[in-house]
Protein backbone atom coordinates (compact mmCIF):
# COMPACT_ATOMS: atom_id res chain seq x y z
CA UNK A 1 0.00 0.00 0.00
CA UNK A 2 1.53 3.66 -0.73
CA UNK A 3 0.68 5.99 1.82
CA UNK A 4 1.48 8.89 -0.03
CA UNK A 5 -0.64 8.22 -3.65
CA UNK A 6 -3.04 5.47 -2.41
CA UNK A 7 -6.59 6.53 -2.37
CA UNK A 8 -7.15 7.92 1.12
CA UNK A 9 -10.36 6.29 1.52
CA UNK A 10 -9.14 2.38 0.26
CA UNK A 11 -6.53 3.22 2.48
CA UNK A 12 -8.10 3.89 5.66
CA UNK A 13 -10.65 1.38 5.21
CA UNK A 14 -8.41 -1.61 4.56
CA UNK A 15 -6.32 -0.49 7.89
CA UNK A 16 -9.91 0.01 9.55
CA UNK A 17 -10.74 -3.62 8.45
CA UNK A 18 -7.69 -4.93 9.58
CA UNK A 19 -7.50 -2.75 12.91
CA UNK A 20 -11.42 -3.53 13.50
CA UNK A 21 -10.73 -7.88 12.91
CA UNK A 22 -8.50 -7.57 15.56
CA UNK A 23 -10.84 -5.44 17.80
CA UNK A 24 -13.63 -7.60 17.14
CA UNK A 25 -11.54 -10.76 18.04
CA UNK A 26 -10.05 -8.99 21.52
CA UNK A 27 -13.27 -8.23 22.33
CA UNK A 28 -15.00 -11.23 21.99
CA UNK A 29 -12.57 -13.19 23.79
CA UNK A 30 -12.06 -10.62 26.55
CA UNK A 31 -16.08 -10.70 26.46
CA UNK A 32 -16.19 -14.37 26.79
CA UNK A 33 -13.54 -13.95 29.68
CA UNK A 34 -15.91 -11.59 31.87
CA UNK A 35 -18.69 -13.95 30.97
CA UNK A 36 -17.24 -16.94 31.95
CA UNK A 37 -16.01 -15.58 35.30
CA UNK A 38 -19.37 -13.52 36.46
CA UNK A 39 -21.46 -16.69 35.32
CA UNK A 40 -18.63 -19.52 37.70
CA UNK A 41 -18.24 -16.87 40.61
CA UNK A 42 -21.54 -14.76 40.19
CA UNK A 43 -21.14 -11.06 41.44
CA UNK A 44 -18.02 -11.76 42.97
CA UNK A 45 -16.60 -12.59 39.91
CA UNK A 46 -17.45 -9.67 38.24
CA UNK A 47 -16.23 -7.39 41.06
CA UNK A 48 -12.90 -8.93 41.00
CA UNK A 49 -12.96 -8.29 37.10
CA UNK A 50 -13.01 -4.29 37.96
CA UNK A 51 -9.94 -4.88 40.62
CA UNK A 52 -7.85 -7.07 37.76
CA UNK A 53 -9.00 -4.72 34.67
CA UNK A 54 -6.15 -2.07 36.59
CA UNK A 55 -3.49 -5.17 35.55
CA UNK A 56 -4.01 -4.53 31.75
CA UNK A 57 -2.92 -1.06 31.84
CA UNK A 58 0.18 -2.14 33.73
CA UNK A 59 0.51 -4.59 30.84
CA UNK A 60 0.25 -2.95 27.88
CA UNK A 61 1.02 1.71 28.75
CA UNK A 62 4.90 0.72 27.93
CA UNK A 63 4.39 -1.58 25.11
CA UNK A 64 2.07 1.39 23.63
CA UNK A 65 4.63 3.99 24.62
CA UNK A 66 7.22 2.25 22.78
CA UNK A 67 5.41 0.96 19.82
CA UNK A 68 3.36 3.47 19.10
CA UNK A 69 5.42 5.99 19.48
CA UNK A 70 8.07 4.30 17.75
CA UNK A 71 5.85 3.48 14.67
CA UNK A 72 4.91 6.91 14.21
CA UNK A 73 8.58 8.55 14.20
CA UNK A 74 9.48 5.39 12.16
CA UNK A 75 6.63 6.13 9.33
CA UNK A 76 7.39 9.62 9.73
CA UNK A 77 11.23 9.23 8.65
CA UNK A 78 9.97 6.28 5.88
CA UNK A 79 7.48 9.13 4.71
CA UNK A 80 10.68 11.77 4.62
CA UNK A 81 12.83 9.39 2.93
CA UNK A 82 15.36 8.58 5.71
CA UNK A 83 15.32 5.13 6.08
CA UNK A 84 18.45 5.19 7.92
CA UNK A 85 16.72 6.71 10.99
CA UNK A 86 13.45 5.17 10.33
CA UNK A 87 15.15 1.86 11.33
CA UNK A 88 16.64 3.43 14.65
CA UNK A 89 13.72 4.80 15.90
CA UNK A 90 12.52 1.02 15.26
CA UNK A 91 15.27 -0.71 17.41
CA UNK A 92 14.87 1.90 20.14
CA UNK A 93 11.78 1.41 20.46
CA UNK A 94 11.90 -2.57 20.09
CA UNK A 95 14.54 -2.91 23.08
CA UNK A 96 12.94 -0.81 25.33
CA UNK A 97 9.88 -3.10 25.24
CA UNK A 98 11.49 -6.21 25.68
CA UNK A 99 13.18 -4.33 28.49
CA UNK A 100 9.91 -3.10 29.78
CA UNK A 101 7.98 -6.65 29.54
CA UNK A 102 10.65 -8.29 32.04
CA UNK A 103 10.13 -5.55 34.60
CA UNK A 104 6.80 -5.62 34.55
CA UNK A 105 7.25 -9.48 35.12
CA UNK A 106 9.25 -8.85 37.94
CA UNK A 107 7.09 -6.68 39.68
CA UNK A 108 4.24 -9.25 39.04
CA UNK A 109 5.67 -11.81 40.64
CA UNK A 110 7.28 -10.01 43.99
CA UNK A 111 4.30 -7.77 44.68
CA UNK A 112 0.77 -9.11 43.15
CA UNK A 113 -1.20 -9.27 46.26
CA UNK A 114 -0.30 -6.02 46.81
CA UNK A 115 -1.24 -4.59 43.74
CA UNK A 116 -4.84 -6.09 44.04
CA UNK A 117 -5.07 -4.79 47.15
CA UNK A 118 -4.14 -1.31 46.26
CA UNK A 119 -6.77 -2.08 43.04
CA UNK A 120 -10.02 -2.09 45.73
CA UNK A 121 -10.04 -5.81 46.51
CA UNK A 122 -10.48 -7.13 49.51
CA UNK A 123 -11.60 -10.68 50.90
CA UNK A 124 -13.68 -12.64 49.03
CA UNK A 125 -12.85 -10.40 46.06
CA UNK A 126 -9.47 -10.54 46.80
CA UNK A 127 -9.26 -13.79 46.51
CA UNK A 128 -10.87 -14.59 43.21
CA UNK A 129 -8.88 -11.71 41.98
CA UNK A 130 -5.72 -13.76 42.98
CA UNK A 131 -6.95 -16.95 41.22
CA UNK A 132 -7.59 -14.82 37.98
CA UNK A 133 -4.56 -12.99 37.50
CA UNK A 134 -2.25 -16.01 38.89
CA UNK A 135 -1.17 -16.50 35.22
CA UNK A 136 -0.30 -13.32 34.89
CA UNK A 137 2.61 -12.97 36.85
CA UNK A 138 4.24 -15.20 33.90
CA UNK A 139 2.23 -14.26 30.67
CA UNK A 140 2.50 -10.41 31.34
CA UNK A 141 5.54 -10.15 28.57
CA UNK A 142 3.44 -11.52 26.01
CA UNK A 143 1.13 -8.72 26.23
CA UNK A 144 4.01 -6.08 25.97
CA UNK A 145 5.66 -7.84 23.13
CA UNK A 146 2.35 -8.13 20.92
CA UNK A 147 0.80 -4.47 21.50
CA UNK A 148 4.13 -3.32 20.58
CA UNK A 149 5.08 -5.74 17.63
CA UNK A 150 1.25 -5.38 16.30
CA UNK A 151 2.13 -1.67 15.86
CA UNK A 152 5.61 -1.89 13.91
CA UNK A 153 3.72 -4.42 11.71
CA UNK A 154 0.35 -2.70 10.59
CA UNK A 155 3.25 0.70 9.91
CA UNK A 156 5.55 -1.80 7.84
CA UNK A 157 2.49 -2.27 5.74
CA UNK A 158 1.40 -5.71 6.52
CA UNK A 159 -2.27 -5.46 7.93
CA UNK A 160 -3.60 -8.41 7.66
CA UNK A 161 -1.14 -11.01 9.84
CA UNK A 162 -1.82 -8.86 13.25
CA UNK A 163 -5.44 -9.84 12.64
CA UNK A 164 -5.14 -13.12 12.12
CA UNK A 165 -2.66 -13.27 14.94
CA UNK A 166 -5.70 -11.56 17.29
CA UNK A 167 -8.04 -14.39 15.83
CA UNK A 168 -6.09 -17.52 16.53
CA UNK A 169 -5.00 -16.39 20.02
CA UNK A 170 -8.79 -15.73 20.33
CA UNK A 171 -10.41 -18.63 19.59
CA UNK A 172 -7.43 -20.72 21.91
CA UNK A 173 -8.55 -18.05 25.22
CA UNK A 174 -12.60 -18.73 23.84
CA UNK A 175 -12.35 -22.57 23.52
CA UNK A 176 -9.97 -22.56 26.45
CA UNK A 177 -12.57 -19.92 29.35
CA UNK A 178 -14.97 -23.10 28.11
CA UNK A 179 -13.13 -25.98 28.95
CA UNK A 180 -10.35 -24.77 31.41
CA UNK A 181 -12.90 -22.98 33.74
CA UNK A 182 -16.32 -24.90 34.29
CA UNK A 183 -16.40 -28.47 35.91
CA UNK A 184 -17.56 -30.38 32.34
CA UNK A 185 -13.82 -29.43 31.82
CA UNK A 186 -10.63 -29.01 33.56
CA UNK A 187 -12.46 -27.30 36.33
CA UNK A 188 -9.87 -24.83 37.00
CA UNK A 189 -12.31 -22.25 37.88
CA UNK A 190 -10.93 -18.49 37.72
CA UNK A 191 -7.51 -19.86 37.30
CA UNK A 192 -8.56 -21.71 34.07
CA UNK A 193 -9.75 -18.20 32.78
CA UNK A 194 -6.21 -16.39 33.51
CA UNK A 195 -4.26 -19.18 31.73
CA UNK A 196 -6.67 -18.90 28.76
CA UNK A 197 -6.03 -15.45 28.24
CA UNK A 198 -2.43 -15.68 28.46
CA UNK A 199 -2.25 -18.95 26.44
CA UNK A 200 -3.85 -16.97 23.96
CA UNK A 201 -1.76 -13.96 23.77
CA UNK A 202 1.57 -15.89 24.48
CA UNK A 203 0.30 -17.73 20.75
CA UNK A 204 -0.74 -14.47 19.33
CA UNK A 205 2.92 -12.56 20.16
CA UNK A 206 4.62 -15.89 18.07
CA UNK A 207 2.53 -15.22 15.13
CA UNK A 208 3.02 -11.89 14.75
CA UNK A 209 6.81 -11.48 15.75
CA UNK A 210 7.20 -14.39 12.74
CA UNK A 211 6.96 -11.20 10.36
CA UNK A 212 9.88 -10.42 11.42
CA UNK A 213 11.97 -13.48 9.54
CA UNK A 214 9.43 -12.96 6.00
CA UNK A 215 10.95 -11.55 3.52
CA UNK A 216 8.07 -9.15 3.37
CA UNK A 217 9.83 -7.16 6.51
CA UNK A 218 11.28 -4.45 5.52
CA UNK A 219 12.00 -3.19 9.31
CA UNK A 220 15.77 -3.60 10.35
CA UNK A 221 18.27 -3.74 13.41
CA UNK A 222 20.89 -1.22 13.22
CA UNK A 223 22.57 0.75 16.01
CA UNK A 224 20.91 3.77 16.90
CA UNK A 225 22.92 6.48 17.31
CA UNK A 226 22.21 9.44 20.18
CA UNK A 227 19.85 6.63 21.61
CA UNK A 228 18.98 8.84 24.40
CA UNK A 229 17.68 11.76 22.16
CA UNK A 230 15.88 8.99 19.89
CA UNK A 231 14.45 7.37 23.08
CA UNK A 232 12.95 10.99 24.41
CA UNK A 233 11.22 11.54 20.61
CA UNK A 234 9.67 8.04 20.82
CA UNK A 235 8.24 8.15 24.07
CA UNK A 236 6.79 12.37 23.66
CA UNK A 237 5.45 10.81 20.81
CA UNK A 238 3.22 7.68 22.47
CA UNK A 239 3.10 9.20 25.35
CA UNK A 240 -0.31 10.41 25.09
CA UNK A 241 -1.34 6.65 24.00
CA UNK A 242 0.33 5.23 26.78
CA UNK A 243 -1.31 7.54 28.97
CA UNK A 244 -4.99 6.65 27.85
CA UNK A 245 -4.07 2.51 29.42
CA UNK A 246 -2.57 4.35 32.45
CA UNK A 247 -5.85 6.75 32.79
CA UNK A 248 -7.97 3.64 32.95
CA UNK A 249 -6.22 1.92 35.70
CA UNK A 250 -5.97 5.31 37.36
CA UNK A 251 -9.78 6.03 37.38
CA UNK A 252 -10.91 2.33 38.03
CA UNK A 253 -8.27 2.47 40.84
CA UNK A 254 -9.94 5.33 41.99
CA UNK A 255 -13.77 4.11 41.80
CA UNK A 256 -13.16 0.70 42.88
CA UNK A 257 -11.64 2.41 46.55
CA UNK A 258 -14.78 5.03 46.30
CA UNK A 259 -17.27 2.25 45.46
CA UNK A 260 -15.70 -0.60 47.81
CA UNK A 261 -15.89 2.00 50.80
CA UNK A 262 -19.36 3.80 50.53
CA UNK A 263 -21.39 1.39 48.37
CA UNK A 264 -22.04 -2.54 48.47
CA UNK A 265 -20.26 -5.22 46.94
CA UNK A 266 -23.26 -5.28 43.87
CA UNK A 267 -22.30 -1.86 42.98
CA UNK A 268 -18.95 -3.17 42.33
CA UNK A 269 -20.10 -5.83 40.65
CA UNK A 270 -21.97 -3.61 38.03
CA UNK A 271 -19.48 -1.11 38.06
CA UNK A 272 -16.96 -4.11 36.78
CA UNK A 273 -19.45 -5.15 33.79
CA UNK A 274 -20.01 -1.21 32.94
CA UNK A 275 -16.72 -0.77 33.07
CA UNK A 276 -15.45 -4.03 30.72
CA UNK A 277 -18.21 -3.13 28.08
CA UNK A 278 -17.56 0.44 27.80
CA UNK A 279 -13.86 -0.84 27.21
CA UNK A 280 -14.69 -3.00 24.91
CA UNK A 281 -16.50 -0.26 23.13
CA UNK A 282 -13.50 2.02 23.22
CA UNK A 283 -11.27 -1.02 21.52
CA UNK A 284 -13.46 -0.25 18.40
CA UNK A 285 -13.28 3.61 18.71
CA UNK A 286 -9.13 3.36 19.27
CA UNK A 287 -8.89 1.13 15.64
CA UNK A 288 -11.00 4.13 14.16
CA UNK A 289 -8.05 5.95 15.38
CA UNK A 290 -5.07 3.63 14.62
CA UNK A 291 -6.54 2.86 11.04
CA UNK A 292 -5.94 7.16 10.68
CA UNK A 293 -2.25 7.04 12.29
CA UNK A 294 0.14 5.65 9.34
CA UNK A 295 -1.30 7.42 6.91
CA UNK A 296 -1.77 10.70 8.96
CA UNK A 297 1.76 10.19 10.20
CA UNK A 298 3.44 9.45 7.03
CA UNK A 299 1.78 11.93 4.72
CA UNK A 300 2.52 15.01 7.38
CA UNK A 301 6.36 13.74 7.13
CA UNK A 302 5.46 14.47 3.26
CA UNK A 303 3.66 17.95 3.37
CA UNK A 304 0.87 16.27 1.80
CA UNK A 305 -1.87 18.57 3.83
CA UNK A 306 -4.60 17.78 1.95
CA UNK A 307 -4.04 13.77 2.43
CA UNK A 308 -4.01 14.46 5.83
CA UNK A 309 -7.08 16.40 6.27
CA UNK A 310 -8.95 14.14 4.28
CA UNK A 311 -8.34 11.30 6.22
CA UNK A 312 -9.21 12.96 9.68
CA UNK A 313 -12.31 13.89 7.83
CA UNK A 314 -13.19 10.18 6.86
CA UNK A 315 -12.21 8.98 10.37
CA UNK A 316 -14.92 11.53 12.27
CA UNK A 317 -17.84 10.86 9.63
CA UNK A 318 -17.10 6.87 10.47
CA UNK A 319 -16.63 6.97 14.08
CA UNK A 320 -19.91 9.23 14.47
CA UNK A 321 -21.93 6.13 12.96
CA UNK A 322 -20.73 3.80 15.09
CA UNK A 323 -20.89 5.88 18.27
CA UNK A 324 -24.57 6.44 17.99
CA UNK A 325 -25.07 2.62 17.67
CA UNK A 326 -22.73 1.45 20.27
CA UNK A 327 -25.29 4.42 22.91
CA UNK A 328 -28.31 3.15 21.84
CA UNK A 329 -27.47 -0.22 22.81
CA UNK A 330 -26.33 0.47 26.24
CA UNK A 331 -29.15 2.14 26.50
CA UNK A 332 -31.95 0.54 25.56
CA UNK A 333 -30.69 -2.94 26.82
CA UNK A 334 -28.95 -3.09 30.22
CA UNK A 335 -30.57 -5.65 31.60
CA UNK A 336 -29.82 -8.00 29.15
CA UNK A 337 -26.06 -6.61 29.43
CA UNK A 338 -25.86 -7.63 32.77
CA UNK A 339 -26.85 -11.00 32.37
CA UNK A 340 -25.01 -11.49 30.05
CA UNK A 341 -22.09 -10.78 31.66
CA UNK A 342 -22.52 -12.50 35.18
CA UNK A 343 -25.69 -14.78 37.11
CA UNK A 344 -27.70 -11.46 38.29
CA UNK A 345 -29.27 -11.88 41.82
CA UNK A 346 -31.87 -9.40 42.83
CA UNK A 347 -29.80 -6.19 44.27
CA UNK A 348 -27.90 -6.61 41.07
CA UNK A 349 -31.02 -5.70 38.94
CA UNK A 350 -32.52 -2.93 40.91
CA UNK A 351 -29.48 -0.99 40.80
CA UNK A 352 -27.61 -2.20 37.86
CA UNK A 353 -29.70 -0.70 34.85
CA UNK A 354 -29.44 3.06 36.21
CA UNK A 355 -25.49 2.55 36.52
CA UNK A 356 -25.32 1.09 32.96
CA UNK A 357 -27.35 4.23 31.33
CA UNK A 358 -25.51 6.80 33.43
CA UNK A 359 -21.90 5.21 32.68
CA UNK A 360 -22.85 4.89 28.98
CA UNK A 361 -22.65 8.31 28.16
CA UNK A 362 -19.55 8.81 27.67
CA UNK A 363 -20.14 6.17 24.45
CA UNK A 364 -21.40 9.86 22.79
CA UNK A 365 -18.31 11.88 22.87
CA UNK A 366 -15.42 9.40 23.82
CA UNK A 367 -15.12 8.68 20.40
CA UNK A 368 -14.16 12.12 19.06
CA UNK A 369 -11.66 12.44 22.21
CA UNK A 370 -9.87 9.22 20.98
CA UNK A 371 -9.97 10.52 17.12
CA UNK A 372 -8.58 13.73 17.84
CA UNK A 373 -6.06 12.49 20.22
CA UNK A 374 -4.68 10.18 17.56
CA UNK A 375 -4.58 13.12 14.72
CA UNK A 376 -3.10 15.12 16.72
CA UNK A 377 -0.35 12.23 17.99
CA UNK A 378 -0.02 11.43 14.26
CA UNK A 379 1.18 15.08 13.35
CA UNK A 380 3.84 15.61 15.99
CA UNK A 381 1.23 18.04 18.42
CA UNK A 382 3.06 15.96 20.82
CA UNK A 383 1.92 18.03 23.59
CA UNK A 384 -1.22 18.33 22.84
CA UNK A 385 -2.07 15.03 22.52
CA UNK A 386 -0.63 14.22 25.65
CA UNK A 387 -2.99 17.00 27.28
CA UNK A 388 -6.03 15.41 25.66
CA UNK A 389 -4.97 11.97 26.83
CA UNK A 390 -3.99 12.95 30.11
CA UNK A 391 -7.16 15.16 30.64
CA UNK A 392 -9.80 12.10 29.78
CA UNK A 393 -7.60 9.41 31.34
CA UNK A 394 -6.22 10.35 34.53
CA UNK A 395 -7.26 14.32 35.40
CA UNK A 396 -10.55 14.72 34.70
CA UNK A 397 -12.08 11.65 35.56
CA UNK A 398 -10.42 11.02 38.85
CA UNK A 399 -11.46 14.60 39.86
CA UNK A 400 -14.86 14.35 39.15
CA UNK A 401 -14.52 10.54 40.57
CA UNK A 402 -13.85 12.65 44.06
CA UNK A 403 -16.48 15.85 43.37
CA UNK A 404 -19.19 14.44 42.49
CA UNK A 405 -19.84 12.23 45.50
CA UNK A 406 -19.02 15.42 47.51
CA UNK A 407 -21.94 17.40 45.76
CA UNK A 408 -24.55 14.84 44.76
CA UNK A 409 -23.46 11.69 46.86
CA UNK A 410 -21.80 8.61 46.01
CA UNK A 411 -24.46 7.47 43.88
CA UNK A 412 -24.05 9.53 41.16
CA UNK A 413 -20.49 9.02 40.54
CA UNK A 414 -21.26 7.09 37.32
CA UNK A 415 -21.37 10.19 35.77
CA UNK A 416 -17.54 11.32 36.32
CA UNK A 417 -16.59 9.25 33.03
CA UNK A 418 -18.87 11.03 30.84
CA UNK A 419 -18.26 14.61 31.80
CA UNK A 420 -14.43 13.69 31.46
CA UNK A 421 -14.90 12.75 28.23
CA UNK A 422 -17.28 15.89 27.38
CA UNK A 423 -14.58 18.12 28.49
CA UNK A 424 -11.43 16.24 26.88
CA UNK A 425 -13.64 16.12 23.46
CA UNK A 426 -14.02 20.05 23.68
CA UNK A 427 -10.37 20.49 24.20
CA UNK A 428 -9.22 18.02 21.48
CA UNK A 429 -11.69 19.76 19.45
CA UNK A 430 -10.04 23.08 19.69
CA UNK A 431 -6.59 21.70 19.75
CA UNK A 432 -7.65 20.08 16.14
CA UNK A 433 -9.08 23.55 14.86
CA UNK A 434 -5.94 25.26 15.89
CA UNK A 435 -3.70 22.51 13.54
CA UNK A 436 -6.30 22.78 10.97
CA UNK A 437 -6.43 26.62 10.41
CA UNK A 438 -2.42 26.69 10.73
Amino acid sequence: MNFLQGKISKLYYTFLASALGSTLITTVYATVDSIAIGHYAGPTGAAAIACVNPLWPCMLSLSILFGMGGSVMMNNRRGAGNERQANEFFTTAALMTVISSVVIAILFNLFMEEILTFFGAKGAVLEASLNYAEPFRYGAPAFTLCAAAASFVRNDGEAILPTIATAVGGVINVFGDVFFVFDFGLGLGLFGAGLATILGQTVSCLIILSYFFTKKCKLRFVIPRRFFSLLLKISSVGASAAIIEIGFGSTTVAFNKIISENLTAAHLAVYGTASTVLIMFYCFYYAFGSALQPIVSANYGANNTERVNKTLKIALISVVIVSLVFFAVAELFPEMILNIYMDTDEEVLSIGPRIVRLYSLALLVASFAIVFCYYLQSVLRKGASTAVSLLRGVVLPIFFAFLIPLALGCDFIWLAVPLAELVAAVFGAACVFFVLRK
